[in-house]
């Protein structure tokens, strides 16, 4: 027996700093972690006596500019940038050993001082169209509007020529019956709120089954 293979890839992230001074001390974090850990982290790209290298010039860079040297503060701008590559590379670097060790995902971005990033949950879309129960029906399901009092239903079987009302409901879901197999029918919603009825949600096609 074959063991799967997860396909959700998954992604690590880092959380740069703005300000030069928190930029530093993130870094040496990450390069102290990483050094701590090499037996699970072994090939750390690039390598972290680099890492180190440009952490130290940012350092010496950022000094130069409170010391208001002329010209200090296009170096340190790009001392800062050079950096940022670096822990985005070890970044992606982390991110390949997580994915070909799921299981240890969250001991890996620990040992990286680093963090799995979380997913973030799809919108739901302001109207779907689903087939319904029986042939012939379709179900209608909009985002739901805070404070509504009714939703308004609208069809269109001429590609949006013409739209045809539909009776109201007070959830802001609803279905559809009597339709043709085979056809393609459009259709929209709005939701009634205190302040009136809202704008027509763009038109979704669906072909009856």
């Amino acid at each position: 027996m074959t063991n799967k293979i997860s396909t959700n890839r998954i992604a690590v992230a880092l959380g740069l700093p703005r300000k030069i001074a928190d930029l530093l001390v993130f870094a040496q974090t990450i390069h102290d972690t990483m050094a701590a850990n090499s037996k699970t982290l072994p090939s750390p790209s690039p390598a972290l006596t680099v890492l180190q290298t440009d952490i130290d010039t940012l350092a010496t860079e950022q000094a130069a500019v409170k010391a208001r040297t002329p010209g200090a503060v296009t170096t340190r701008d790009q001392a800062a940038k050079t950096l940022t590559i670096d822990l985005n590379s070890e970044r992606l670097y982390v991110e390949g050993l997580v994915n070909a060790n799921q299981a240890n995902a969250s001991q890996l971005v620990t040992d990286a001082g680093m963090k799995l990033r979380r997913k973030t949950a799809p919108s739901k879309p302001p109207l779907a169209v689903k087939a319904g129960a029986t042939s012939g029906t379709v179900k209608l399901v909009a985002k739901a509007a805070k404070g509504a009092k009714a939703n308004n239903w609208q069809m269109s079987t001429d590609g949006g020529k013409t739209w045809v009302d539909l009776p109201s409901t007070t959830k802001a879901t609803t279905t559809v019956a009597n339709l043709t197999p085979g056809t393609t029918v459009q259709f929209r919603q709005d939701a009634v709120t205190k302040d009136g009825e809202g704008d027509w949600s763009l038109p979704v096609p669906h072909v009856v089954s």
